[in-house]
């Protein structure tokens, strides 16, 4: 093979340096357009591309470039062999291909984008292998491209290992990705060097590789606190603290929870630090006792400051030994290329950089991060909210109560309008009337329900899940939710929702809701399910197989296992009136089911024959309040409900839904109600069916008549089988 023209290899440094920078510089820049609640430590690159992400546009043109430019180093890297060149130009074009097959969203895949993303992946692993030979420029000779692509390989199967393991996907991606790009620029730029290009003097040369191989430690060291985040633990908290790669949070301490961030300023030169703090179990049992304060749940200095000093000991031994991995791969590669030991002044320059990187970044965190260096303190979301209106959230309960008299004139009201004005098909007695809730997430406003309960002649309430926010039974306890439902005078048909299981096999929900008298569980165990009949409309559905603390990605995907099993189970049994599931996907479809219901999204909807109701309580106490900009007053996200009527033929007649504002607050505002007709919704027609209304006797349960359907594996050709 002939030598390359200089052109060549300056244009091969020139597009891998592209591909780089396009895709670091993509990922970084559209990450700092999306709205509140991205979060690059746990979500994809992909998820920036998705179909629904704003400003998309970003990171589709970084993916379309950084395939662009993979082909280009593929057409000029120097000494190159053909396989190389191939796989490497096919890795470009793959890359282009994930930024054409986005992912519809951030929470649901798509096999084809899976596909071309591995495959991307991959054959930027395989490219140095295939493209080695002896007469190849340094990074390209047989011992080190082996090594490299073995390295490279490992790295891309760690993904899968690592996501099975609970590490955090986003982090691992990125550095994964950035690996794999920055071997090509490393290829490129060692060709350039071996082919008499020299940058100043031994001496500047030495201290330029010093220097660089410092910032690779200080960045080695960065990712490996976010690939295996440090936690520190006090009695009722923990919190998972790593090193940010963001330049723009340095000298920042910044905690995200689910409810809102807390971000503190301090004057120095720093990596910034990301903390994710988690409440423990115990906190729940905690809070069930009388006379609890916040004063009480708040750690102690002496505890405090021992989960500082623990944390900051595990973040620097994690960072120490992430730059070392970065020195030795730096000493492993000289080896290769050399064929031969490093010399002493290499080891000792890898050194030198590794010591640099510890101290500079050590000496760096513990002068900036003092107390007298803070100068600033900001809170966001729903801890915002409440440090400026604790007062709001003294006795939810107490508030709701008061509003109890504004519902029922709103009740009154609409009921005259629509005796007034609903069509006269609507008009057909009432075999059922269903009032239909979901999400109350710890909202303790059952003296509201009470009084549509009565107001709107209600039969049996279906409540679609999210009944709290844990997923605790203490936290049911220490609100009132459990007395609240058992307060109700009707039956309380219930699923359960993402935020009441803190595992896939936690059931203490359910189990604590099987308690109570008013109270049918439609799913109540993993073995069977329970049909409830009222007045002959039949009520049937299956729990959320999500959790509290789940990745919260794929949910879609998610539903399909539990939907499955409920189709299969169902398949030789009565149709349903009305089934009852949380999650919009889960209830989609699902055959020999008239109406379906479900909540989760906190935003009425329709579509078909899907009801979604709102959020009953406008999210509950701590995800109610709605933040505003400028010093704005304070406005919470509406409260919703719907009432379903079902007629003598035993079809949906009606649905009336009702949406209001500011419960929490003490000062409601109406927002609309709204009468759909239900002959729209239910389209099945049996003229041999006909249903009256349920005599209600002295049990809240003596309305209804239950019966069981036992589960069942789906198997192959099945209704409902993929």
């Amino acid at each position: 093979m002939a030598p390359p023209t200089p052109g060549h290899v300056r244009g091969a440094v020139a597009s891998a340096g592209t591909a780089f920078v396009a895709l670091v510089g993509g990922w970084t820049w559209a990450a700092m357009r999306q709205p509140d609640g991205f979060d690059p430590v746990r979500e994809s690159i992909s998820a920036l591309a998705t179909s629904e992400t704003p400003h998309r546009w970003i990171m589709t043109v970084g993916l379309v470039v950084t395939g662009l430019a993979h082909i280009g180093s593929a057409l000029l890297l120097p000494r190159l062999r053909r396989g190389g060149r191939w796989l490497l130009g096919a890795a470009g074009l793959a890359t282009v291909a994930v930024a054409l097959l986005p992912l519809p969203s951030r929470s649901d895949g798509s096999v084809a984008h899976t596909v071309v993303a591995a495959l991307s992946f991959v054959l930027l692993a395989l490219w140095p292998w295939f493209g080695a030979h002896r007469g190849a420029t340094p990074l390209l000779r047989p011992p080190v491209a082996r090594t490299a692509t073995i390295v490279l390989t490992a790295l891309v199967a760690s993904l899968a290992v690592g996501s099975r393991a609970g590490m955090p996907f986003g982090a691992h991606e990125r550095v994964v990705a950035g690996v794999l790009a920055l071997w090509p620029l490393a290829a490129a730029v060692t060709a350039w060097w071996a082919l008499g290009h020299r940058v100043g003097g031994r001496r500047t040369r030495a201290a330029l590789a010093v220097g660089v191989l410092t910032l690779a430690c200080a960045a080695g060291g960065v990712a490996a606190t976010r690939l295996a985040p440090a936690t520190a633990h006090t009695t009722h908290y923990s919190a998972d603290v790593q090193l940010s790669m963001d330049p723009r949070n340095s000298t920042r301490l910044v905690a995200r929870t689910l409810f809102g961030d807390i971000d503190v300023g301090f004057t120095g030169l720093a990596p910034g630090i990301e903390a994710t703090p988690q409440v423990k179990a115990s906190i729940a049992d905690l809070l069930s006792r009388p006379g609890i304060t916040v004063s009480s749940l708040q750690p102690g200095p002496l505890e405090l400051n021992a989960a500082i000093v623990a944390a900051a000991r595990d973040v620097g031994l994690r960072f120490g030994l992430g730059a070392l991995g970065v020195a030795a791969l730096w000493l492993l590669v000289a080896a290769l290329v050399r064929r031969r030991r490093p010399r002493r002044w290499t080891v000792a320059g890898a050194a030198l950089a590794w010591a640099l990187a510890c101290a500079a970044t050590g000496v760096g965190i513990w002068q900036t991060y003092q107390p007298e260096r803070q100068y600033e303190f900001t809170s966001t979301g729903v801890l915002g909210t409440v440090q400026r209106n604790q007062s709001l959230l003294s006795d939810v309960e107490a508030r709701t109560a008061q509003v109890s008299p504004y519902l029922r004139n709103l009740i009154a009201l609409s009921s005259a309008l629509q005796d007034k004005y609903s069509p006269t098909e609507l008009g057909q007695p009432a075999a059922l009337r269903v009032l239909l809730v979901s999400d109350l997430h710890a909202g303790n406003q059952y003296a509201l329900m009470r009084t549509v309960i009565t107001e709107e002649d209600i039969d049996l309430v279906v409540d679609t899940g999210d009944l709290v926010n844990f997923g605790t039974v203490a936290e049911g306890d220490a609100t009132g939710m459990f007395a609240g439902i058992a307060s109700l005078p009707v039956p309380y048909l219930f699923t359960r929702g993402n935020h009441d299981a803190n595992s896939a096999t936690d059931t203490a929900i359910l189990g604590r809701m099987a308690a109570i008298p008013n109270v049918v569980l439609l799913q109540p165990d993993a073995d069977g399910y329970t049909v409830a009949e009222a007045g002959g409309i039949r009520i049937g559905g299956f729990n959320d197989p999500r959790w509290f603390g789940d990745d919260g990605k794929r949910s879609k995907d998610k539903q399909q296992p539990a939907k499955r099993a409920f189709v299969a189970a169902f398949a030789d049994e009565e149709p349903l009136d009305l089934l009852v599931s949380h999650e919009p996907w889960a209830v989609q479809d699902v055959p020999r089911a008239d109406v379906a219901v479900n909540g989760h999204m906190h935003t009425p909807d329709l579509e078909g024959n899907r009801i979604q109701a709102g959020t009953f309580t406008g999210g509950g106490p701590l995800t109610h309040f709605v933040g505003q900009e400028d010093g704005e007053e304070l406005v919470g996200q509406p409260s919703a409900f719907d009432v379903l009527t079902f007629g003598e033929t035993c079809r949906l007649t009606s649905v009336t839904r009702y949406r209001y504002r500011n419960v929490i607050e003490g000062r409601p505002a109406y927002d609309d109600v709204s009468l759909l007709n239900g002959a729209r919704i239910d389209t099945v027609i049996d003229p041999e069916r006909t249903c009256a209304r349920p005599e209600r006797g002295a049990s809240p349960l003596d309305v209804l008549t239950l019966g069981e359907v036992r589960a069942q594996d789906p198997t192959p050709g099945s209704p409902g089988a993929d």
